[in-house]
């Protein structure tokens, strides 16, 4: 058998076993909303579930909205005194790298006060093989994947062309 074929089987015999995971994108509050004030983000979360991968969208009007990634101490009080990320440029991106909680509050005004917090919770990937099932709230999930598996077998061409 000649060595492209023989490259060519190994390096998919090898992709088939490869766990490919793609996290979810969710825009926090949509599609009802956004960050804001008239979204119940209690409600929001759960209809969803987080997994480490995910990536948290915060979309707003940075003249009257900011984040805050607090403790649970400042969630629960409304208190950014020590946040552990602080953001105000109309678009924040959160990347969910582990489980666990995280609390994520408005500091302008009384916003938080009045609903304007979410409380994330990141679940244990789940023992399958195959990713979550998909619940996307953010429009371009199909086409992250695409370009996610496009980037993973140009990868697999390119290694191959190195075997040669």
């Amino acid at each position: 058998m000649a060595p492209i074929v023989k490259s060519f089987i190994a390096l998919m015999a090898l992709a088939s076993l490869a766990e490919v995971v793609i996290g979810t994108n969710y825009t926090v509050g949509a599609p009802a909303g956004l960050w804001d004030l008239s979204t119940n983000y209690t409600q929001w979360t759960k209809s969803q579930k987080f997994y480490p991968g995910d990536i948290l969208f915060f979309k707003y009007n940075n003249t009257f909205h900011d984040v805050r990634e607090v403790t649970q101490y400042g969630y629960t009080w409304c208190s950014a005194a020590e946040p552990i990320l602080a953001d105000d440029s109309g678009f924040t991106v959160v990347e969910l790298t582990t489980n666990g909680t995280r609390y994520f509050i408005c500091t302008i005004s009384t916003h938080c006060l009045k609903g304007m917090k979410v409380q994330i919770d990141v679940l244990n990937k789940p023992s399958s093989l195959s990713p979550p099932p998909p619940t996307v709230s953010s429009p371009n999930k199909a086409a992250i994947t695409q370009i996610g598996f496009a980037n993973f077998v140009l990868g697999m061409i390119g290694l191959m062309l190195m075997v040669l």
